[in-house]
């Protein structure tokens, strides 16, 4: 470095110079810092993926026996490795049922995991809150039963879904005394996370209050609602189906009413809902029969054969080729009595799509 301190240089040549020199510097302080962040992170991994094993095999053998749920040694928690803990054990306990979730929880009364997540649910931090929600549901935590149904009507998606389904396993009758009557108001809710917990809280819990919230809401609610409806019990679900399409005049509700029926049984005023105004309905009405029709039926399909549209068109001569009392010959008979070129042709698509020549 003496060629820097040498005084022979004009102003101008020292600036760069010791500008390089610093450069270098830099340059130098720099990747020693990042090899040094490097090292530090990867062992900082290497000590969370050993931290994250210990525990696991702790999980493992405190499913199996409960035995060494009460007396396995643990390994040590550190701060830093709290937010990983609940994560685990949340993952384990999500994936077991029966005795393994008691063995679970009481291997996380040891760790003082209820008392981590009663901490963090206080967080302001949305992903803590909704990690703490979910550990106290799991814990079945139920003197905090109030304090997390106050969370259904947050504003955030994510908490108040994960809300409702941590009320499901706290108190499953007052959480679906809560939620059933929300869910066609949380639009926001995902469909499959709102059939998760209904299924999860059992089809004699949900039935009723879902009944009631199906008859009482607007039209535009029970068609949304309706996407549910299977989950109910099969004589409920039956009952409401008759209800609605006998009593309704919506044609999205009638529409979503056809689409559960089920079983060979008689659905209200079928005749005239293949001349319903909505071609829709029509199809759907004509689906319904494919399933459900008996001998009695085959006129009404025969009459969409020939309707001004094509989708209705297409399930009448679907449903017709899936009539169990409807052969081969049969079904080729009634094509070559077909006047109406779009009849024959829609016939001739079905029976092709069958594999019937």
């Amino acid at each position: 470095m003496e060629w820097l301190l040498r005084s022979d240089f004009d102003g101008l040549t020292e600036i760069v110079l010791w500008s390089i020199a610093a450069v270098v510097v830099t340059t130098v302080v720099l990747f020693v810092y990042t090899v040094g962040l490097r090292v530090a992170t990867v062992a900082a991994e290497q000590r969370r993926r050993k931290f994250m094993g210990q525990w696991r095999s702790v999980f493992a053998k405190a499913m199996l026996e409960p035995k060494a749920a009460t007396d396995l040694p643990l390994p040590y928690v550190r701060r830093s490795d709290r937010i990983d803990l609940l994560e685990e054990w949340n993952r384990a306990r999500s994936i077991v049922d029966g005795n393994a979730v008691d063995n679970l929880i009481v291997l996380a009364r040891r760790t003082r995991i209820p008392a981590l997540a009663r901490r963090r649910f206080r967080s302001r931090r949305v992903s803590t809150r909704i990690l703490a929600v979910q550990t106290l549901g799991h814990l079945r935590e139920v003197e905090l039963r109030d304090d997390i149904a106050a969370l259904l009507l947050d504003d955030n998606t994510a908490l108040s879904i994960t809300a409702a389904t941590a009320l499901v396993e706290l108190d499953p009758d007052f959480a679906i005394g809560r939620i059933t009557p929300m869910i066609s108001e949380r639009r926001d809710w995902p469909k499959n996370r709102v059939s998760v917990l209904l299924r999860r809280a059992g089809s004699d819990r949900i039935s009723e209050p879902l009944y009631r919230a199906i008859r009482s809401a607007a039209n535009a609610d029970k068609t949304y609602l309706l996407q549910f409806a299977r989950l109910m019990e099969s004589e409920i679900l039956d009952a409401l189906v008759d209800d609605l399409i006998r009593e309704s005049n919506d044609a999205g509700v009638i529409n979503a009413a056809l689409k559960l029926v089920r079983g060979f049984r008689g659905v209200p005023r079928i005749a005239s809902l293949t001349q319903h105004d909505a071609w829709f309905v029509r199809m759907q009405a004509a689906t319904v029969l494919g399933r459900v029709g008996q001998q009695e039926h085959l006129s009404l399909l025969k009459s969409l054969l020939d309707d001004s549209e094509w989708w209705v068109r297409y399930r009448a001569a679907q449903a017709i080729t899936r009539l169990p009392f409807m052969g081969p010959n049969q079904l080729r008979q009634l094509r070559s009595q077909q006047e109406d070129r779009f009849a024959a042709d829609i016939l001739q698509q079905a029976f092709a799509e069958a594999g019937i020549a």
